[in-house]
């Protein structure tokens, strides 16, 4: 067992606000790679590597979230809301269009995604606990990282503060998605998803603490998202 405790008793790691720090840079290295390095392999092939561990930390940040929201309305609602506000930016930025009705962005996913854990942790029978998720599961096909992205709130959600549990998941769900790529995508889309087997490393290191809590942080990360496609997309019209 690894012990992340220093001689003081003080928790070691790497605390909340540092993983929502490594997934927005990480997150930041692919778009940028897919934007602008399509063509220089040396380059777009290990910068979108490094950005898969950007969903797992996500979706592992939504789930610490979900358990101490004192809100849960709150927390959907401001999700869906940037959610909204990110996707007029996102289509730009990527699909060439104002608003693409096909392909919606990640935080519509993890808006999705708080649905389904809701219902997994709140309902207590044992059959409907994992069927009615699944509808909502479902509906986030049409989204960034559809469908994994549940399944990962709800691995870390189950996982709880057991590091090993919530390591074990993400090898097992990254093993799932890259077998599932080798058989439904292109074999780019499948060497890029194996960056999935990087994102164990800064979850096992996770400490459970949140880190420094402000209000300024709080909604950095909220803004990064739509600010950031927005700035990407004006920098594509001026290359």
């Amino acid at each position: 067992m690894v012990d992340l405790t220093d001689s003081t008793g003080t928790i070691k790691g790497i605390d909340g606000t540092l993983l929502k720090i490594i997934a927005v840079m990480a997150m930041t290295s692919d778009h940028v790679a897919l934007l602008f390095f399509a063509d220089v392999a040396a380059v777009y092939f290990p910068a979108r590597i490094i950005g898969r561990i950007a969903a797992p930390i996500m979706c592992c940040m939504l789930a610490e979230g979900y358990r101490r929201t004192s809100s849960l309305k709150k927390y959907f609602l401001r999700l869906f809301a940037f959610a909204l506000l990110s996707q007029i930016p996102y289509s730009l930025a990527f699909r060439g269009t104002i608003f693409d009705y096909t392909d919606y962005n990640v935080l519509f996913t993890l808006t999705l995604a708080l649905a389904a854990l809701a219902l997994f942790d709140r309902i207590k029978n044992g059959a409907l606990k994992i069927i009615l998720p699944l509808p909502v599961i479902a509906l986030s096909y049409f989204c960034d990282w559809g469908v994994t992205a549940p399944l990962y709130a709800i691995a870390f959600f189950s996982a709880g503060d057991d590091r090993y549990k919530r390591t074990a998941f993400s090898i097992g769900i990254a093993i799932v998605y890259v077998a599932v790529a080798l058989f439904t995508r292109t074999a780019e889309a499948t060497i890029i998803s194996t960056g999935l087997f990087l994102a164990p490393i800064p979850l096992f290191f996770y400490n459970g603490t949140r880190g420094r809590k402000t209000k300024a942080g709080k909604w950095f990360f909220y803004c990064y998202y739509p600010a950031h496609l927005a700035l990407l997309y004006v920098i594509t019209l001026l290359v």
